[in-house]
């Protein structure tokens, strides 16, 4: 993404990714993953979602308005109040449930493709969006990456990550959140490997896992 200003508006280009062969292997086609993106902002936007307008596009570029500062960002700079922390992440929450109940999933729900005004979240990175066989599984994976990723951003528990679950969950009619709640039971086995992972590698994504189930215990 490169980031430019016209006439005192700033906007953001993307371009198709060039990767090697191994990236190829682990990250799948550029191509089509860029096709996908452009595709799901064009439909998710005259479906009324919150994502930027494209205002520009051609074969291997498309641009978007810019519209705001990451969650990710945001939870991690000193330069914001945690009140407007608590209402980022619960917007985000209520954001995700809204796009699930037009029946439509993200693909990956990281804080950094959450995007925040002040007012309202803005969702980008739609690299992973498209039709999926099973749209109740793919909202339920959506649900799960959103919440590591709240306890990864962090690097800790908050009371604003479990309002924001705790919003979604509320909202939530279509049994995603039970479904989650499922999912990781029979997952649980991760719980006690990804602690002893922490022993020898300090990572947030590794800390998030024992986060997430404890959360889910305490709420069960």
């Amino acid at each position: 993404m490169t980031s430019i200003e016209v006439n005192g508006q700033s906007y953001w280009v993307k371009r198709q990714e060039r990767l090697s062969l191994r990236w190829r292997l682990q990250k799948g086609n550029p191509a089509r993953a860029f096709e996908r993106e452009r595709e799901g902002l064009h439909l998710m936007h005259t479906a009324g979602m919150p994502v930027p307008r494209i205002v520009d596009e051609g074969p291997d570029y498309f641009v978007t308005p810019d519209a705001g500062i990451s969650l990710a960002a945001l939870c991690k700079s000193p330069a914001f109040e945690e009140a407007e922390r608590q209402a980022a992440l619960a917007e985000a929450a209520r954001t995700l449930h809204e796009l699930h109940d037009a029946g439509m999933a993200h693909g990956r729900p990281n804080l950094k493709d959450f995007l925040w005004d002040g007012q309202r979240i803005t969702l980008i990175d739609l690299e992973r969006f498209g039709k999926v066989r099973k749209l109740h599984s793919a909202q339920v994976i959506d649900f799960i990456i959103f919440a590591l990723s709240c306890f990864a951003v962090a690097n800790r528990s908050l009371p604003q990550i479990d309002q924001a679950l705790y919003l979604y969950r509320m909202l939530d009619m279509r049994g995603v959140y039970i479904a989650a709640n499922r999912w990781l039971h029979w997952l649980r086995w991760l719980d006690p490997v990804a602690r002893w992972l922490q022993r020898f590698r300090s990572s947030r994504d590794i800390a998030a896992i024992p986060r997430l189930f404890k959360w889910l215990r305490e709420r069960s």
